[in-house]
């Protein structure tokens, strides 16, 4: 039975006119560039000032930008020429742009082809017509694919993302005025000898892909050597971790036993291009990159210069490729190196750097603050050196309190999750874990002054800020740092009872409330601590020294507050997005406060 992927979503105005689309968005976003009339052609505004200069052009299909358009500009492509979607141009669009640019240039017009068969047999036509005319053309095909362990006899090896470095090495040749049959001769041999690139693939859901000889993926499965145009690779990999699978294109890269593999020298420099093939997010490219680059250097390779981003896309395929060039002689850097206006080209931090430059080769990716970590780390514990003491039996108590409360967080991490699914994130009771956490680790360590109530809930404060993260981390991070102002307020001789903690208890809400723009009745986290406060101040004013019904009353409050936000209407947080709607589950916030309220009060009743 044929498995029905869904349809994914493109944001166009349609179809038939997405390519001059984005053709007319390019050019209106740069206005070096402009459209041939009545053709699917970018170029260069002042080509015809190209005096001395080779003029160079490529082209192939749409739906991989911004190859090649995105390369259009001085320095590198002087026009390209393109078709509909993984279509070839046509023949007479691709010869009209030679005999644009080319006519009366004596300097002459290279054509820089990808490697597929229809790029390739329609600029090759285009090219024998133009050489009819008398035309000055040649016509460079790059193929560096190193997937495959043979070359196909008739394809050959595909063009990939190894043809944008060409690109930038032919333009800042033409720029200084080299011929076109030295810029033909350098950048074939690099093409062929001293460049690679391997490609792999996922999530292919495109309508393209579904129609393309490429076998149905599992969630847990790439293709390696998967083509730009969803052809068939050599075979499914796990898709495992990032520093697995770059291990295994790394590998594949530098087999000796492929006829498509890289000779990569220890020796010598090696340039590196990382290219997200388009539907994967700037934080995984990065990583894809960092993981790229460690295992380089980690085998004793000297990464010379590298680029990462989107260079040449496949529609919404999740990838990556890597693209290694030998950096064979010093002025490949420099060609690398050279300025271009084209509107794609990175503009990467290493471009000042000379070629023969070996300083920043081992360079740390770290640098060391001003302020040295010892010194703030003192200066933190001094701080805590404020407020009244407690005794030790007393400070002993506390400490087994906050583990009961932080143990209950802990075994509600998934009741929590539940609840916030209901309007959030699904993620509240991991958040507030990863903060119990920290408080039982810091416990552990014997990092609280357990007789300075003022340093405890200072802590509880660093705990969360440094541990959860997000809104929840900062929230509590708030209430903690404000709740132990008081305390900071007291004397250190000042005897410490329930009023001190009530006032700890009331300041943590307000800041709550006041930097988080809440009030009672949000549906949130300030629902629980207000009654919280509100319960525990009348009881205390009922009877000042019952202390176990006073924390029993705080937690009776907060449980019967969480209970309400199940009917109440949320008017603040991404639950308010919901407007209107009924609500299955309490508000996470405010039940997580009734969860810990309910083990302070365990805590006291057994302790106290």
């Amino acid at each position: 039975m044929a498995t029905t992927l869904p349809k994914p979503k493109k944001m166009l105005n349609t179809v038939s006119s997405a390519v001059d689309d984005a053709l007319a968005g390019l050019v209106m976003l740069n206005k070096e560039l402009a459209i041939l009339e009545n053709e699917r052609v970018i170029m260069r505004r002042d080509h015809a000032s190209m005096i001395g200069k080779v003029k160079l052009i490529s082209g192939g299909g749409s739906g991989h930008e911004p190859t090649p358009t995105g390369f259009v500009g001085q320095g590198m492509l002087t026009a390209v020429v393109m078709g509909d979607i993984f279509m070839a141009p046509p023949t007479s669009a691709i010869l009209k742009t030679i005999k644009e640019i080319g006519k009366d240039h004596h300097e002459g017009v290279l054509l820089i082809v990808h490697n597929y068969m229809g790029d390739r047999l329609n600029f090759g036509i285009a090219l024998e017509r133009a050489l009819s005319e008398g035309m000055k053309v040649k016509m460079l095909v790059v193929g560096e694919d190193c997937s495959m362990p043979d070359v196909p006899k008739v394809e050959g090896r595909r063009g990939l993302t190894g043809c944008i470095l060409i690109h930038k090495m032919a333009g800042a040749m033409a720029e200084e005025g080299r011929s076109l049959e030295d810029i033909f001769q350098r950048c074939k041999s690099l093409a062929v000898s001293d460049m690679a690139t391997i490609n792999v693939g996922w999530n292919l859901t495109s309508t393209l892909a579904r129609n393309a000889e490429v076998p149905l993926l599992t969630d847990e499965e790439a293709e390696l050597g998967l083509g730009f145009n969803y052809e068939p690779g050599i075979h499914t990999i796990p898709l495992g971790t990032t520093a697995e699978v770059v291990q295994i294109m790394l590998a594949h890269m530098i087999n000796s036993s492929s006829q498509t593999h890289i000779s990569l020298d220890t020796n010598c420099g090696i340039a590196l291009l990382i290219n997200n093939v388009g539907g994967s997010s700037k934080l995984e490219e990065q990583v894809f990159a960092m993981e790229t680059l460690r295992q380089l250097l980690m085998n004793g390779y000297k990464v010379k210069r590298s680029y990462s981003g989107s260079f040449m896309t496949s529609l919404d395929m999740l990838g990556f490729s890597i693209t290694l060039l030998n950096l064979t002689s010093p002025d490949i850097l420099r060609y690398l190196d050279a300025p271009t206006s084209a509107p794609a080209w990175p503009r990467t931090l290493c471009g000042g750097c000379s070629a023969e430059d070996d300083s920043q080769d081992n360079l740390s990716i770290y640098v060391q603050g001003r302020i040295p970590h010892a010194e703030m780390e003192m200066a933190r514990r001094g701080k805590l050196l404020f407020g009244p003491h407690i005794s030790e039996k007393s400070g002993h108590s506390l400490l087994q309190v906050l583990s009961f409360a932080a143990d209950a967080l802990i075994a509600c991490e998934k009741q929590l999750n539940v609840n916030d699914m209901d309007g959030g994130d699904g993620d509240c009771g991991t958040t507030l874990r990863k903060g119990a956490v920290a408080v039982k680790e810091a416990i552990n360590a014997g990092h609280f002054n357990s007789w300075r109530p003022y340093a405890v809930l200072e802590i509880i404060s660093f705990c969360c800020e440094r541990s959860m993260g997000g809104l929840t981390g900062a929230l509590y991070s708030i209430f903690f740092a404000a709740a132990s102002k008081p305390f900071h307020a007291m004397r250190e001789d000042a005897v410490v009872n329930a009023q001190s903690w009530l006032d700890a208890l009331q300041a943590g809400t307000k800041a709550v409330m006041l930097y988080g723009q809440a009030e009672e009745g949000d549906r949130t986290m300030v629902d629980s601590l207000v009654a919280a406060a509100t319960a525990l101040k009348a009881a205390l004013e009922a009877d000042p020294d019952d202390h176990v019904e006073a924390a029993r009353s705080a937690a009776m409050a907060a449980e019967s507050a969480t209970q309400t936000t199940i009917r109440s209407e949320a008017r603040i947080g991404k639950a308010r997005m919901y407007k209107g709607r009924s609500f299955l589950q309490p508000d996470p916030g405010a039940h997580a406060i009734s969860i810990w309220m309910r083990a302070v009060y365990e805590g006291v009743r057994l302790l106290f």
